[in-house]
């Protein structure tokens, strides 16, 4: 079978999936991940080509960070990558790159969240809210394997749900959720702790902690804390029946997601809690989801 390929268009990496159906089940052609150029989602198209080879691509979905209009395929709006804004993602990646089959644009908690669904650890749960935590923080709601968008597609968007806290995010907000858990948003705090030049990111506030930096530590402490206020507020409001926590920031298991899931327990009140679970797919399941949506869900 022919194969099709999900492009999980990152703030800071590229994730390049290459996927076909073996019978039920899916298998990785081959997969990479790549530094995001800015400017354009023009310049990724280098990498997709080399990525890509001589393997005919049957379809294609590429994933959004932000509000997107899935009807058009227009980006309304990115903070995180703002070269996006008024853009056709997948028109032009197609334009650039016309031997690749037709293409389809996702918003990336969308994408995430339809994989963990599907594939991963939501499989089998029919109410299901995905949070990813990468260089921002995404989220969204599925039900009986439908994602809930709302009135106006941006349904989901935890990571400008506001904390109290005074740091300014990317979207032009005060306090909001992503600016102590978002990737970039704890590697620019860490920086301006240590003096360094950076850029750093979660992996190495990660590192710091595991090697005894009580800084480190703390700062974590304070990250996951918020992570658990911002979820007990979505149980309060959305009640789901399970919560999965995705994305590259997660795979820090010890540091992230396990503080979290005691301390949203511990701050319990009236809540319901549901199950909170690990990705199944890591920071794969955005790709995994372009892939779902580009129409390989079926078949070509």
């Amino acid at each position: 079978m022919t194969a099709v390929l999900g492009i999980d268009y990152g703030g800071t990496r590229t994730k390049l999936l290459l996927a076909r159906r073996a019978g039920e089940e899916w298998e990785v052609v081959r997969q990479d991940s790549v530094a995001t150029a800015s400017g354009s989602v023009v310049a990724i198209v280098d990498e997709v080509r080399s990525f890509v080879g001589a393997d005919p691509v049957a379809a294609f979905g590429i994933t959004v960070p932000g509000v997107l209009d899935e009807a058009t395929g227009t980006v309304v709006r990115s903070t995180n990558l703002p070269w996006l804004d008024a853009t056709r993602p997948a028109d032009d990646v197609r334009a650039a790159f016309p031997t690749l089959g037709p293409g389809v644009a996702v918003q990336d908690g969308s994408a995430a969240a339809l994989a963990e669904a599907t594939l991963g650890a939501g499989h089998g749960h029919r109410d299901v809210f995905v949070v990813t935590l990468g260089t921002g923080v995404a989220g969204a709601h599925l039900i009986d394997g439908g994602i809930r968008a709302g009135a106006h597609g941006a349904a989901g968007e935890i990571g400008h749900v506001a904390t109290g806290g005074v740091l300014r995010c990317s979207c032009g907000g005060v306090g909001c959720l992503e600016t102590f858990i978002g990737g970039r948003n704890l590697g620019m705090r860490w920086d301006a702790v240590v003096g360094t030049g950076g850029p750093s990111g979660a992996r190495e506030v990660v590192e710091a902690a595991d090697a005894g930096d009580g800084r480190a530590a703390a700062m974590l402490d304070e990250a996951t804390g918020m992570l658990a206020q911002g979820l007990l507020g979505l149980v309060a409001t959305v009640d789901p029946g399970v919560i999965v926590l995705g994305g590259g920031v997660a795979q820090a298991h010890e540091r992230i997601v396990a503080p979290t899931v005691a301390k949203v327990a511990a701050g319990a009140t009236f809540h319901a809690v549901p199950p909170i679970l690990p990705a199944r797919l890591g920071a794969w399941a955005g790709a995994w989801g372009a892939v779902l949506r580009s129409g390989g869900l079926d078949g070509p």
